[in-house]
């Protein structure tokens, strides 16, 4: 968006928070935001920065222009909802995480390293590859079951794939 249309969309709703872009074409984000914070409207309206630059004079410039905020790009979404709700008083209501391959994975793949396989037999290895390979989920639960104790992540990480695995084949 150019900084033109930032102010005509800014003009038409009733915006509480903008995220700036600085180095936007035709009127950029700092001649963008002294329209904006030069009006009463404007005054309430929070206006963070958002810039590739890595400079930290980038940041004083931007601030002096009437920027309330400033985010260097490339920004995690978390760092986003934090400024908003720092700005906004919001809060935020999350569903509770539900265990999927994905997110097991990450937890599994800490562990997953060459010495931990290398306590896994060939035989049973070798077994995993050929049930995988010809997408039997029951001879790959079978073979989960097989996995000692000590390796319950690993473990509940191949059922949720080859529960996927299943339900994808189906």
């Amino acid at each position: 968006m150019q900084g033109q249309e930032a102010l005509e969309v800014w003009q038409a709703w009733e915006l509480h928070l903008i995220g700036m872009g600085m180095r936007i074409p035709v009127i950029n984000g700092y001649e963008a935001t002294k329209q904006i914070k030069s009006t009463t409207k404007g005054q309430a309206t929070v206006i963070i920065a958002l810039t590739a630059s890595t400079l930290e004079e980038e940041r004083a410039v931007a601030l002096s222009s009437g920027c309330d905020d400033f985010v260097r790009k490339p920004f995690r979404e978390q760092i986003i909802l934090e400024k908003i709700a720092q700005h906004l008083g919001v809060s935020y209501v999350y569903e509770p995480e539900v265990l999927t391959a994905s997110t097991v994975s990450e937890a599994v793949l800490t562990e997953l390293n060459s010495t931990v396989l290398a306590q896994l037999s060939l035989e049973w290895l070798t077994q995993v590859h050929h049930a995988a390979k010809a997408v039997n989920a029951k001879q790959l639960l079978k073979l989960i079951d097989q996995l000692p104790p000590i390796k319950p992540l690993l473990s509940m990480l191949c059922e949720l794939k080859s529960i996927d695995l299943h339900l994808k084949k189906l």
